[in-house]
């Protein structure tokens, strides 16, 4: 079998994390890299166990697409590059897997899954939590009605992180590049667990942020809406002394909680609290992305969540500059 000829689009962080797990593959390969800063695409090509000699090098991504056979591309650029980068991969009849935001806009991400689907291509989000037990399980136990119907819910993400979205700190302090701050950053993440694990689709927010007297958000509230009628409220703060993540689904039946560092723990109305199971595990975003461009995998993060995400979050901001709720669009 012939390696899967790749290219990685952005040779940042996340650029590296997905070439350490290429290299741990023998049926696939990154010929190809793109990114305007030399000293990145040196690093990534030392992640990847080889010299830039052995590499095809662009700044541009227009000067790397139609060259050296490549079949896919991992897209790890600042946020609002997706809404460019991706449709131009996908129309070059490119598979590809593209880290979180899946897009910053409505419109683009309904542009990327009609882009998929005309061109016949696999389009993936480096979700990495869809392929963890803990969240696998509590997808599988709310889609079971484990709790009943889920009536309301409670989500908190708070971090030590602040310093990342200070002005002149790379990319995630200027606004023209992340599309935002905390909410649309680390905020995706979580935003997908919540829908993903749910299977709910929200109708209305309401929302307030702070940015702290920087450009971009640091910390939000929201009141979700839900096409079910179900109600919800998020709390996001890059101000915690250490990272605390909680996700508790109140059900007709029931309640389902979780955390990061807390397990599963299931409560239904006057039984014991059980501890479910959460050993299954899926794959890491790249590995579980080759295995379904060879017809090995489904897809576990499919465009659709990127569209949900997006979604909400489009509203969310919308809603915070008006001061009035807002319908999902």
């Amino acid at each position: 079998m012939k390696p899967l000829r790749m290219g990685i689009i952005g040779a940042g962080g996340m650029g590296n994390k997905h070439a350490r797990d290429i290299r741990q593959r023998t049926d696939a390969e990154v010929i190809a890299v793109c990114d305007p800063d030399q000293a990145s695409i040196e690093r990534i090509t030392k992640t990847l166990g080889i010299t830039t000699s052995n590499i095809r090098q662009y700044s541009e991504l227009s000067e790397m697409l139609g060259k050296d056979g490549l079949e896919a591309v991992v897209i790890a650029t600042p946020h609002t590059q997706h809404n460019d980068h991706v449709k131009v991969c996908l129309d070059a009849g490119l598979h590809v897997l593209v880290e979180k935001p899946m897009a910053t806009t409505v419109k683009a991400a309904r542009e990327f899954i009609s882009a998929s689907e005309r061109n016949d291509r696999i389009l993936a989000i480096a979700y990495q939590r869809h392929g963890l037990g803990k969240f696998i399980r509590a997808r599988q136990l709310l889609q079971e009605g484990a709790i009943g119907e889920i009536r309301f819910l409670n989500v908190l993400i708070a971090q030590n992180c602040i310093h990342a979205f200070q002005p002149g700190e790379k990319w995630r302090g200027d606004p023209v590049l992340s599309g935002g701050g905390h909410f649309i950053d680390t905020g995706s993440h979580i935003n997908d667990i919540m829908l993903w694990t749910t299977g709910l689709e929200p109708k209305q927010v309401q929302a307030s942020l702070s940015r702290e007297g920087i450009l971009v958000d640091v910390l939000t509230g929201v009141v979700v809406k839900f096409t079910s009628g179900a109600l919800g409220t998020l709390a996001f703060t890059s101000l915690s002394p250490a990272w605390r993540e909680e996700f508790t689904f109140y059900g007709t039946e029931g309640e389902l909680r979780f955390g990061d560092s807390e397990p599963l723990r299931l409560h239904r109305t006057g039984e014991d609290i059980i501890l479910p199971d959460d050993s299954k595990q899926g794959d890491t975003p790249l590995h579980n992305f080759v295995d379904s461009i060879r017809g090995k995998a489904q897809v576990q993060a499919p465009p659709i969540c990127g569209l949900r995400v997006v979604q909400l979050t489009e509203a969310v901001y919308k809603a915070a500059e008006s001061g009035r709720a807002e319908e999902v669009e």
